[in-house]
């Protein structure tokens, strides 16, 4: 799975650039400051991070833009846009009448000048972040303490919405870069999966079922969305004539992906009735590919992978 670094705690602004970016899971990684995000992709302690650059109130994001600056060998992939809607949150229980501070980072305090201007008896407090804020609130319990952050750091800290929107101004946005080590190879968008199977017969429905058993494993152990596949080329071995894989794979709605099946030249004493695959893809976003995908007889045609995914099972058990 992928780890993606990002500034601040869970629920976090950045966590749903995160959510934006990535439609398949990752495990995210929480750091203190944006050099500590940066530098863990440089180091491979993360396979990426996302970085705030410029919001549509303050403008650039300088600490994020310094801390990429700071390691070239990091290079930016993708973008994206997160609105802000900044939520005044506290414990269950709490009133606005009843607070006496809000904390929140500095940035978000000064989008909710008018929020202030309407309660003059609650003092603004700094923090280092949005949800690092609303999860202090909620384990002080305090009554008279509330935070300012995304409505994700209430459902993830248990803490009520006492009024939401606050920021001055509606149209307030926040950039985020994604980014990734040049050394990793995950900045690359267009990939190929290899795999391959057999059946016991040349038989219409066994050469279908195979087919469609293939595709599915290839999709699923990659994460990969329809939308990402560029083409497929399939090969069968000469002693398959009953059935075309391509169409099986139309009847499992791949139907606007280019396909094209070939026959392969007759090979002394290679595997008989085995038909392979080879998928094309162009990936939204990177992640750590399984590129080879043997199933039912063909695993023997790679037993060192084979030999691989067992090692690797076994290390997560």
């Amino acid at each position: 799975m992928m780890r993606v670094a990002f500034q601040g705690v869970r629920g976090a602004y950045s966590e749903s650039a995160i959510a934006r970016i990535w439609r398949h899971p990752v495990e995210v990684v929480p750091l203190p400051d944006f050099n500590a995000v940066v530098r863990a992709v440089h180091d491979g302690e993360a396979d990426a991070c996302v970085i705030p650059v410029e919001n549509s109130i303050v403008g650039r994001v300088d600490a994020g833009s310094h801390a990429l600056a700071a390691y070239p060998d990091v290079l930016t992939f993708g973008e994206t846009v997160v609105m802000v809607r900044h939520c005044l949150l506290a414990s269950p229980g709490a009133t606005v009448e009843g607070l006496r501070t809000v904390s929140s980072h500095p940035v978000a305090l000064a989008q909710c000048g008018r929020f202030f201007g309407r309660n003059p008896w609650i003092v603004p407090t700094t923090s280092f972040d949005t949800a690092g804020a609303a999860r202090d609130v909620s384990e002080s319990g305090d009554l008279s303490r509330a935070a300012i952050a995304g409505r994700a750091a209430a459902e993830r800290y248990g803490l009520a919405v006492l009024e939401e929107g606050i920021q001055d101004s509606r149209d307030n946005h926040t950039r985020f870069v994604a980014a990734v080590s040049r050394s990793s190879g995950l900045w690359r968008r267009t990939h190929a999966i290899r795999g391959a199977t057999s059946v016991e017969e040349d038989e219409p429905r066994q050469i279908t079922e195979a087919t469609q058993e293939l595709l599915r494993a290839m999709v699923y152990r990659n994460s990969i969305e329809l939308d990402e596949v560029v083409s497929v080329i399939f090969s069968v071995t000469p002693d398959l004539k009953a059935a075309f894989p391509a169409q099986a794979a139309r009847e499992m709605g791949w139907v606007d992906v280019p396909l094209l099946c070939v026959s392969e030249i007759p090979v002394p004493g290679s595997m008989p009735r085995c038909l392979r695959a080879l998928v094309q893809v162009e990936l939204s976003a990177p992640r750590r590919l399984d590129p080879h995908i043997y199933l039912r007889k063909a695993v023997s045609l790679r037993p060192d992978v084979a030999r691989r995914r067992e090692v690797a099972g076994s290390s997560t058990r």
